[in-house]
């Protein structure tokens, strides 16, 4: 296939596969052919704009909710030698940097006003998603009210414990993301999983108005913690070459993924 010709049918099909995972929770392909799909266009056009959408728009007929704060998608390495270019060139050689396990669910945004859950949102397209705040609610361990009256969004995954997928849904989907999504989106039951079955780990956090008192990722981690919402683990990397210790994180977690109580598919730092 001729190289304009490949890159119209890989810009295609990454949009044609995306609409179906973020939209219908019906993916065709594996997610290592979908990124296979994806590093060739990469490769071929890198300015390519389907690489820099983060997802397709909510369907028709849905409620949208603007982004205050847009969901970025994450550049992804596969190698070492991404991790140190990441630290060295990427980042201009900073020394402290926090890692958390790439959660594989639904990315979800929690809008409280003066402390009180107003609004839940899919990431949908990064600018704009579907409102869930009804299903959100029913997620285990959202809270609806947090410790303190404040503005913010929490930004978040919602993922199945693998135990549960294993005893009440392995005859239903493939895999546990799937039922994430169509638990979140359901409008009147009539999804494939519960919403309650379902767990939000936080990752990060945005203030409107007044902000606490935080220099750090970390500290914004623990914030989140006292205020009610649990992030997902997390661990510092501090020194003259942190590169080494985020490797060997890495390696420490491909390990721990075949037993680790939730899907997940790499680490971000």
């Amino acid at each position: 296939m001729a190289g304009q010709e490949r890159i119209e049918f890989l810009a295609g099909a990454i949009r044609y596969h995306r609409e179906l995972y973020y939209n219908h929770s019906a993916p065709e392909i594996s997610d290592a052919e979908f990124d296979a799909l994806w590093d060739e266009l990469k490769q071929l056009d890198p300015n390519n704009t389907v690489l820099h959408e983060v997802g397709p728009e909510p369907l028709p007929g849905t409620v949208k909710v603007e982004h205050m704060f847009p969901m970025r998608s994450l550049d992804k390495g596969t190698e070492d030698e991404d991790i140190v270019h990441f630290v060295t060139q990427s980042t201009f050689g900073g020394k402290r940097y926090l890692a958390q396990p790439k959660l594989d669910g639904s990315a979800l945004s929690l809008e409280y006003v003066a402390g009180n859950l107003h609004r839940a949102a899919t990431r949908g397209s990064g600018e704009r998603g579907e409102d869930v705040t009804l299903n959100a609610k029913l997620v285990a361990n959202v809270p609806k009210r947090l410790n303190i009256p404040i503005d913010c969004h929490v930004r978040g995954e919602v993922v199945m414990p693998l135990a549960t997928f294993e005893e009440k849904y392995r005859e239903v989907s493939p895999n546990p993301r799937n039922l994430c999504s169509g638990a979140l989106r359901q409008k009147h039951g009539d999804g494939k999983a519960d919403a309650s079955d379902l767990v939000f780990w936080a990752y990060d956090v945005k203030f409107p108005n007044e902000s606490p008192d935080a220099t750090n990722d970390s500290e914004l981690l623990s914030w989140l913690q006292k205020v009610g919402i649990e992030p997902a683990p997390w661990e510092v990397f501090d020194s003259e070459s942190p590169q080494k210790d985020m490797i060997a994180h890495t390696e420490k977690w491909r390990g721990l993924r075949a037993s680790y109580e939730f899907e997940i598919d790499g680490i971000v730092f």
